[in-house]
């Protein structure tokens, strides 16, 4: 009897190991080191690989294992591509498509939350699994980002015949009608009205709409640096355009901002006041 007994441990705890390492949840998968678990639907074995620092465009779709949290439909997202945060998480994902590929991820719960900088939410544990697929449609290193921008300026100048020369920042300014009052300088409070512009014409910030002026102090508030250093050029009742590439705008920024990375900026700016 005591025979038989054990023979019965043995057998279950087979069992229950063969259950665990049969779940069906992981069928197909394989496994890293760090033990995430992928399935790759689409191979490109000739695309790009990203790396650190790159700007990713991608197709995203994930589901909670016991539907805790709503689906997140298939939607575009970009993101840039960071250091791995958590064992397994969704930057060791993305780290592992090429351009044009797209495969299956079991992320747990806390490792994708916690990187993205978040809590998890109340209603999900720790260890709820999250069933991504991910589609990288393109990257974009820095120097992609670079050489557009470069572009984009050359073809502004060249198709609209600018013809003043950048000052040593990479500033183009443009004087459309000369001020005849008080001189901005640094520590000066001045008031000015403005529209900000990508090079397509888009507007992206205006004080004309809002029907106010901003007022700040020139050198004391924050402002970005190209447009300080062309508002110091001016006097009250003045007006000009500045061209401002990234360096003197936004800079790199992050990806999915409202002002794209690496992109030059367009300012119809006017002095309305310097006190």
């Amino acid at each position: 009897m005591k025979r038989i007994s054990l023979i019965v441990t043995v057998l279950c705890t087979i069992a229950i190991a063969f259950a665990a390492c049969g779940d069906s949840r992981f069928k197909d998968y394989e496994k890293t080191e760090t033990g995430l678990y992928y399935k790759f639907k689409e191979r490109n074995m000739e695309g790009q690989q990203a790396q650190i620092g790159d700007f990713l465009y991608m197709t995203v779709s994930y589901y909670s294992d016991n539907d805790s949290i709503p689906k997140f439909e298939a939607r575009e997202i970009t993101d840039m591509l960071g250091e791995s945060i958590f064992v397994g998480d969704i930057y060791e994902a993305y780290g592992m498509l090429k351009e044009g590929e797209e495969a299956d991820f079991i992320i747990k719960a806390d490792s994708f939350f916690y990187a993205m900088g978040g809590q998890i939410p109340p209603f999900i544990t720790a260890n709820d699994l999250l069933f991504f697929t991910i589609k990288m449609n393109e990257i974009k290193t820095m120097d992609d980002f670079k050489n557009e921008e470069e572009e984009a300026i050359q073809n502004y100048i060249d198709q609209n015949n600018i013809t003043v020369k950048p000052t040593e920042s990479g500033l183009f300014y443009m004087e459309t009608e000369a001020g005849k009052g008080a001189k901005v300088e640094n520590g000066k409070t001045i008031s000015v009205h403005y529209t900000g512009k990508f090079l397509d014409g888009q507007v992206f910030d205006s004080s004309v709409e809002r029907g106010e002026p901003i007022a700040f102090t020139v050198g004391t508030d924050p402002m970005i640096p190209g447009f300080i250093e062309g508002v110091l050029l001016m006097k009250q009742g003045g007006k000009a355009m500045f061209l401002l590439p990234s360096e003197i705008a936004y800079g790199i920024s992050h990806p999915s901002a409202p002002i794209p990375p690496y992109t030059p900026l367009l300012f119809e700016v006017e002095v309305v006041e310097v006190k």
